[in-house]
């Protein structure tokens, strides 16, 4: 028989043991049915990595359904820290095969994160030598890599994207909402060791792809325009190339180039100056070109006459200041001084307007103002108000100095004359349209106001079609085809002397045909060419070279 003192503890040891006992059916309790969601959350936070991947991008087509900005299947190289057994080893390695910075690949080696991107959308090649080397750890994920299959073609147009996709650049920029689609959750369930669980990687559900967007530019027109312009800017050794291809009656662009220009799929390996679009973002003295607004504004107005004659000896004394002139012209008409871009005529006639209603008319033709086209990085220009004009200011403006104008700006107010007097917003955008192809918006041809009557438009075609025929711009013609334009050279001003330069010019040509159905109007800029420099010898040419193809392209027939 136990004595009373062992029985004492036999009792003790059992009621500490109930106790125990209890406390641990208590804390199973506690962690399984009271706490059940909080610790299933910790263990999930243990066991699973999430973050985000873009959404199929959509793509950007021409106005035949051309595929300008498409999207290719690449790799993405991440990491699990903990799973790399030699950091510093692996970073060296990594460093010279990616040339990435090897302290930078290291910090993110040693990151206590499940998870780290190491580099986004490889190329082939870093790909097959990722693999070769076989590091523990290292993994790749696929993602979707934007690619410009016609690399220069239209890219200060297009622009470009970042590594998420997201559009930085042109229409990639503008229309980012729209082409970008809704981000991928994606979920990676680890390991106890933090390895990555075979077939585990999945996406949610509410991944959607962007839209495509339809542009209005043709790719051939586009091809057509680019050549024409390239070899030009080449031969001249311009600082600056510009051609710009649209319809009049509709505002629609077909083409808009520049020069320098970038390769899009490489665009980081171009200075940023090359990136934007000069047709909008640039603005230029428009020279002689002006004067085709000028006597648009002088004969709505009724101030002269088609019958007048004007006489011009070399120069003009106006208020003070010399005007000159290439040579001088001796008497001629109305015509006469347009055709042979003659300053000291036009000068004549266009100090006849009252200078508030010759601002109004310029301004009425879109200069001063953005053109609203649906790109990114576009100005307004330079138009002063008449109150702040000078003495001479009527005499400058009459021959396109003391203004600054986009080249879009100019051949949207020559599509004007061309339209009958009718100014057109400029289209970059046909449609939008889903991955079925389904229609989600259209873009509409937009009037903005009629800037001149019919009549004045129909005078202005006659008069600018004499131009080409036998004046400035006779190296535009077009064989079997009625052409009008003007031609323009623009001394450059010069900030640094306060002056214009005497060697630094501006070449245009800006026009349009067939005269009697307008169906395109093309501008071409050629910034500080060299040797040559007149608008009649650098940019005309261009003009013919393009519409000479791009007339039979749309199957315009010839005229005569």
């Amino acid at each position: 028989m136990l004595d009373k003192e062992k029985r004492e503890r036999i009792f003790f040891l059992l009621f500490l043991f109930i106790g125990l006992f209890s406390l641990l059916i208590y804390r199973l309790y506690n962690i399984q049915i009271i706490h059940f969601e909080t610790y299933r959350n910790l263990a999930h936070k243990e066991h699973l990595t999430s973050f985000y991947l873009e959404g199929e991008r959509g793509n950007i087509l021409d106005c035949n359904f051309k595929k300008l900005a498409v999207n290719v299947n690449t790799k993405s190289l991440f990491a699990i820290p903990s799973k790399i057994q030699d950091s510093q080893q692996t970073a060296h390695i990594l460093s010279s095969v990616l040339k990435l910075n090897s302290t930078e690949l290291w910090e993110k080696l040693n990151q206590k994160s499940a998870f780290v991107w190491i580099k986004r959308k490889l190329n082939d090649l870093e790909v097959e030598k990722i693999k070769e080397l076989d590091i523990e750890g290292l993994d790749f994920l696929d993602e979707n890599k934007r690619y410009y299959p016609k690399n220069e073609l239209a890219s200060n147009l297009l622009g470009f994207v970042g590594i998420d996709n997201q559009g930085l650049e042109g229409a990639e920029l503008f229309f980012d909402q729209e082409l970008k689609g809704l981000p991928n959750l994606v979920i990676m369930e680890r390991d106890a060791a933090g390895g990555k669980i075979p077939l585990s990687i999945q996406g949610s559900s509410n991944a959607q792809d962007g839209n495509s967007l339809v542009m209005t530019i043709d790719e051939v027109i586009q091809y057509i325009t680019e050549e024409a312009l390239d070899k030009a800017f080449q031969k001249y050794k311009a600082k600056t190339g510009i051609a710009i291809v649209v319809k009049p009656k509709t505002g629609e662009i077909l083409a808009m180039a520049s020069r320098p220009t970038y390769n899009p799929n490489e665009f980081n390996h171009y200075p940023q100056a090359i990136w934007r679009n000069r047709a909008i973002t640039d603005i230029f003295e428009p020279g002689s070109t002006f004067k085709a607004i000028t006597i648009s504004t002088v004969l709505e107005e009724k101030v002269a006459s088609l019958n007048e004659k004007f006489n011009c000896n070399g120069a003009i004394n106006y208020h003070g200041t010399i005007f000159h002139d290439i040579e001088p012209h001796g008497l001629q008409d109305f015509t006469g001084i347009v055709k042979n871009s003659c300053n000291i005529g036009v000068i004549q006639v266009g100090s006849r307007l009252d200078k508030e209603v010759f601002e109004k008319s310029i301004r009425r033709f879109g200069f001063g103002a953005l053109t609203e086209i649906d790109l990114p990085g576009e100005v307004s220009g330079l138009v002063r108000d008449s109150k702040d004009w000078s003495k001479i200011s009527i005499a400058s403006l009459s021959i396109g100095q003391e203004i600054a104008v986009t080249p879009l700006q100019l051949v949207m107010a020559i599509s004007a004359i061309a339209n009958r007097g009718i100014l057109m917003k400029p289209m970059i955008a046909r449609e939008i349209i889903d991955k079925k192809g389904n229609i989600i918006k259209i873009f509409k041809p937009k009037p903005i106001r009629q800037v001149i009557s019919v009549d004045t438009a129909l005078m202005m075609n006659e008069i600018l079609e004499q131009v080409v025929i036998d004046g400035t711009g006779i190296r535009a013609k077009v064989e079997g085809y009625r052409v009008a334009g003007k031609t323009g050279t623009a001394q450059k001003f010069d900030f640094s002397i306060g002056g214009y330069s005497k060697n630094k010019y501006t070449g245009l040509f800006v026009g349009y045909t067939p005269v009697e159905d307008p169906q395109i109007a093309i501008l071409v800029l050629l910034d500080e060419p060299q040797g040559s420099y007149y608008g009649g010898t650098v940019a005309a040419p261009v003009f013919q070279e393009i519409a000479s193809k791009v007339l039979p392209y749309l199957s315009i027939p010839p005229e005569e």
